[in-house]
């Protein structure tokens, strides 16, 4: 199936959740990749994907504490490559705009829509 990215934000954690971070959250996560979907040919139907990470001052991506965390780094490097850039040291605070219209892959798992990586 494919979708389309109506809506990329980038958003600090604390902005999300305002008391405390999800268990499995590391404490070098600071930053989400909000992605707003559009499931094409499906009567508009929407969805939301959240990449948790931890983005460098110059906007890449920085190594994780955890290794939970760096899974996660992995898994947005992996859909970034495959689907927006390859470039290696992609500026992804400066680049998130540029987002919005790319066509991504999507499958539906147990009712729930998720990107397929």
């Amino acid at each position: 199936m494919k979708a389309t990215i109506q809506k990329a934000e980038l958003r600090r954690i604390d902005d999300i959740w305002k008391k405390h971070k999800p268990q499995g959250l590391g404490f070098s996560d600071n930053d989400a990749i909000v992605l707003t979907l559009k499931i094409t040919g499906k009567q508009g139907k929407k969805f939301t994907e959240t990449f948790y990470c931890r983005l460098k001052g110059d906007g890449t991506l920085g190594r994780s504490m955890t290794h939970a965390s760096e899974k996660r780094q992995q898994t947005l490097q992996k859909f970034i490559k495959k689907y927006i850039s390859k470039e290696k040291r992609y500026n992804i605070r400066e680049n998130i705009d540029k987002w919005k219209g790319k066509e991504i892959e999507v499958e539906e798992i147990d009712g729930s829509l998720i990107i397929t990586i």
